[in-house]
């Protein structure tokens, strides 16, 4: 990572790429990192199987004088994306469930879980209305779901979910890392329900605007709100306290914790954007530019952040550091959604021209 003069064709070497009709939203991997789904602006969802015959990680040579690396090109093509069946009415997220699939809700009121090979079923849970939010625990064993302003939390082995009514319409949902809480976003408040009393006393935090999507640090002691107008906030949950930053020069679009160096990194600024979480200070993180940042997903084992610009360059950054390592020139395409695998090694992302890719790091591009 501290040599800056990667080949611009890096990105070709260890990158699978497809073409779209829709521009993907939003990307999810499944819990055992065998696919990820690309879900679309026009409902659709497209599928990759992260297993490669032809990975980089089998081309990639070191050589035994000089120590260089080298990543041969591919030879054979890889295989298209598979279409997901029965997306019509999709009205939320894709979100991991089970071991190996996935799962999406409908204005139907119905839940449709989907296998890694694109095949759809209902599964019991259903609403009474069509479904806004959906969030799964991270061993998909929970579903929690929003019809208006009305709460499902249901478990994978049962067939009626419990229910909780709020004051207002749920417009985000989020599990901690240990399962043990859910965090609602409902008008301007912050709630976090503790799921083994759903109807006890919820711990409430205020903010100035709704929240449209809500990030858990792994250790449950933060919780990121993102907000659609001003930033974003940070919200200590010991001390129930939230920072607001604000003042972008656009729409903080991702939100990632990056926990060796325990940052938060934000979009929406001419550079990745980054502080610390004991006192808020800056961390100098890549370069800055002319080109506003749209995307960033934070690697989480190493210490970097993935950097996705509004003209389509990609790059990696060290959190700390004022250097990037430049993975694939613009596209003029901007990046709207990047993900990390669950492991590290993989990236996928996705374009506003329906252009999407799934990059795969070999253990040898990272100094141990």
């Amino acid at each position: 990572m501290k040599d800056e003069r990667a080949h611009l064709q890096l990105f070709d070497l260890i990158a699978r790429d497809w073409q779209l009709a829709s521009p993907v939203r939003q990307i999810s991997f499944n819990a055992d990192i065998s696919a990820v789904a690309f879900a679309c602006a026009d409902g659709s969802v497209h599928l990759a199987a992260t297993a490669d015959k032809a990975s980089p990680a089998l081309r990639t040579r070191r050589a035994i004088d000089t120590g260089r690396l080298t990543i041969a090109a591919r030879e054979k093509p890889f295989l298209p994306l598979k279409a997901a069946e029965f997306t019509e009415g999709r009205s939320s997220d894709v979100v991991a469930f089970g071991a190996q699939g996935f799962a999406f809700a409908k204005t139907s009121g119905r839940i449709n879980a989907l296998s890694a090979g694109g095949i759809a079923y209902h599964i019991p849970p259903r609403s009474q209305a069509g479904i806004q939010v959906l969030a799964a625990s991270a061993d998909g064993k929970v579903l929690a779901y929003a019809s208006g302003a009305q709460l499902y939390i249901a478990m994978a082995d049962t067939t009626e979910p419990q229910t909780v009514a709020l004051p207002a319409e749920i417009t985000a949902l989020a599990f901690s890392g240990d399962g043990l809480t859910l965090a609602v976003a409902q008008r301007n408040a912050l709630w976090r329900l503790p799921l083994q009393d759903l109807n006890s006393e919820p711990v409430v935090t205020e903010l100035a605007e709704p929240a449209t999507a809500l990030h858990w640090h792994p250790d449950g002691a933060w919780l990121l709100a993102q907000v659609a107008a001003d930033g974003f906030y940070v919200i200590d949950t010991a001390r129930n306290h939230a920072l607001h930053r604000s003042k972008f020069p656009a729409t903080v679009r991702s939100l990632g914790f990056e926990q060796n160096t325990n940052t938060v990194v934000a979009s929406g600024a001419f550079r990745a954007a980054a502080w610390t979480l004991e006192d808020g200070r800056d961390v100098v993180t890549g370069k800055a530019g002319l080109v506003l940042v749209n995307a960033v997903a934070t690697c989480p084992n190493r210490n970097l952040v993935a950097v996705g610009y509004a003209n389509g360059l990609l790059s990696l950054a060290e959190i700390g550091q004022p250097s990037e390592i430049l993975l694939r020139e613009d596209t003029g395409a901007g990046i709207t959604a990047m993900v990390w695998s669950q492991d590290g090694r993989f990236l996928a992302l996705a374009g506003t021209d329906g252009s999407v890719a799934l990059v795969e790091f070999p253990d040898a591009m990272f100094k141990s």
